[in-house]
């Protein structure tokens, strides 16, 4: 086997990398190849002969743009309108049909998910109930294919659109001050767990404690925790608890 790491934005595929030095790094940040130029990017894969492909960090919907063969067999089996998970499917398929596996970060680097159980904290653990609804509010707005993440604040629900969790955090601590406040996030039901897991870390502890967002909620085995040590150090001076809830 020999893989190439298709790397977008954010610490993600520096974590890949660490775990998976033997990797050809094909990277989308730093201006290597365009979004849009699928193709390019399936054949630089090829030349280096890699036969499976990872995919890992975020990309700029925007970004997806004057469009290569490969990117525009992609668009139109997604469809007008598609969503993330839509248009990652396609993805997926696309780089299959051109001979490659895939292969996600759930199973190149299992240690990176999100384990069950307490993390840390603990001064105000939710119930098992609290913990059921919030998860299954972030699973239908997933299902829904508009976000992976919500948050309680006080008897009020606020959901994650396109600008991200931590700007949803930030959302939550403007419209309601105190640390009445949790979030929940949790993968969409209909995704594959190989593309867009959704991820937590040091950042996502920052905002909620910016934000005084007292509780974090994330599903154990089907998200993603980055720099795990320093996120919790992070949570447990901050007073925030960390839970890990199996589906």
């Amino acid at each position: 086997m020999r893989l190439a790491l298709v790397a977008g934005r954010g610490r993600l595929p520096e974590a890949v990398s660490e775990r998976v030095p033997d990797r050809v790094l094909l990277s989308l940040e730093q201006g290597d190849y365009r979004l849009g130029a699928v193709d390019q990017v399936l054949q630089a894969a090829r030349d280096a002969g890699c036969d499976h492909l990872c995919f890992a960090g975020s990309v700029r919907r925007m970004d997806f743009r004057d469009l290569d063969a490969g990117a525009r067999w992609i668009a139109a089996r997604a469809g007008v309108g598609a969503g993330d998970s839509r248009l990652l499917d396609a993805l997926v398929a696309y780089a299959e049909a051109q001979g490659f596996a895939v292969l996600g970060v759930n199973s190149l680097c299992a240690d990176l998910l999100t384990p069950a159980g307490l993390l840390c904290g603990g001064a105000a653990v939710p119930s098992a109930e609290a913990c059921g609804e919030g998860l299954d509010r972030a699973r239908q707005l997933g299902a829904a294919d508009e976000g992976q993440a919500v948050v309680r604040a006080g008897d009020q629900w606020l959901v994650e659109d396109a600008a991200g969790t931590n700007a949803l955090i930030s959302r939550a601590g403007a419209c309601h001050p105190g640390r009445d406040k949790a979030l929940f996030k949790a993968a969409k039901p209909q995704q594959d767990l190989r593309v867009d897991l959704p991820a937590w870390g040091l950042e996502t502890v920052e905002a909620a404690a910016d934000a005084e967002v007292s509780t974090l909620v994330f599903e154990a085995g089907r998200t993603i925790g980055l720099d795990r040590a320093a996120a919790l150090a992070a949570a447990e001076a901050a007073g925030i608890t960390i839970v890990g809830v199996e589906a």
